[in-house]
């Protein structure tokens, strides 16, 4: 399920509550009850009317649902196969009353389903109800670590940190998958980093660093499906966190100019940490105490 840009789970779940609660309500009110075929003509009248109110109502109701839902299927689950029967097959009267009685019924169950979804969503993040910085596989390897980085100071009280899935899947490559020896040690140490980090959130269901700044992996929902290019799934997830915790901010860290395009095209904020936390910028000291305090040991080149 994802929702449109710009669009939040606030919004779609009022508009789901406002369907359910009005419009659905007012359908299901026009629909007669019929207890059998035999039926006086101002009963067909009414069972004629109320399936014109109901074939208005889902007209109206998928143009909302299309305005907010990217997944199409949400408003087509307005006019399937059942709505097809209603409006075009004739039928007696009480299987005819009885079939839209069954659909807008399931109708109702299907929308406080997809809003209970929307508001697990929100839930999940409750930790990030202030603002929140989604960092990039660069930030991670280019930059001094980021469990010391002042991100309190950087941009405001109550600033989280969020670390996408497929940050982590990069990082874990790149630590044996490139030539460039000096990226390779780099990844390998933020993985491990990365590992002690993933140990305190599976204890604590959130890691905590400087500043007292809480740090949370976005993991894949089970059956999430990444997009081709890195950095727009990256973006993606940010929009997707932006999408539950609004009005609170998520700003994407990179220093990549189209992640960057990407982001504020998606209405996020988007920012390029200070140069002066690069790596060839900190002192010697800095350096050391940057490695050493990561406690895993980092394999040497041609190691496990």
């Amino acid at each position: 399920m994802l929702l449109r840009p710009r669009t939040t789970c606030a919004e779609a779940i009022a508009l789901l509550d406002r369907l359910t609660e009005q419009g659905l309500t007012n359908v299901q009110n026009a629909v007669p009850h019929v207890t059998g075929p035999g039926l006086p003509q101002d009963g067909w009248n009414n069972l004629a009317q109320a399936r014109r109110t109901y074939d208005e109502w889902t007209l109206e109701a998928g143009t909302e649902l299309l305005e907010v839902f990217a997944d199409r299927s949400v408003a087509g689950r307005l006019r399937g196969d059942r709505y097809d029967a209603i409006m075009h097959r004739q039928f007696s009267a009480d299987r005819h009353a009885n079939l839209m009685h069954t659909e807008l019924q399931e109708l109702r169950t299907c929308f406080m389903e997809l809003a209970n979804e929307l508001r697990r969503m929100q839930e999940r993040f409750t930790r990030h109800g202030v603002r929140t910085v989604v960092l990039d596989t660069n930030d991670l390897l280019h930059y001094m670590r980021f469990d010391k980085i002042p991100w309190q100071r950087l941009f405001g009280r109550g600033t989280s940190v969020m670390i996408p899935h497929i940050v982590i899947d990069e990082i874990d490559k790149k630590s044996y998958d490139t030539h460039d020896t000096s990226v390779r040690k780099r990844a390998r140490a933020v993985f491990a980093l990365l590992e002690q980090t993933l140990a305190q959130i599976e204890a604590d269901g959130h890691a905590v660093v400087r500043e007292d700044t809480v740090v949370e992996v976005l993991l894949d929902e089970p059956g999430h499906v990444r997009l081709p290019n890195n950095d727009d799934e990256i973006v993606a997830r940010a929009r997707y966190l932006q999408q539950a915790i609004a009005p609170a901010p998520v700003t994407v860290i990179t220093g990549d100019n189209g992640m960057r395009a990407r982001a504020l095209s998606w209405g996020l904020k988007a920012k390029v940490l200070d140069e002066k936390y690069k790596i060839e910028r900190l002192s010697a000291a800095e350096k050391a105490a940057n490695e050493q305090a990561i406690t895993f040991e980092v394999p040497a080149d041609g190691d496990g």
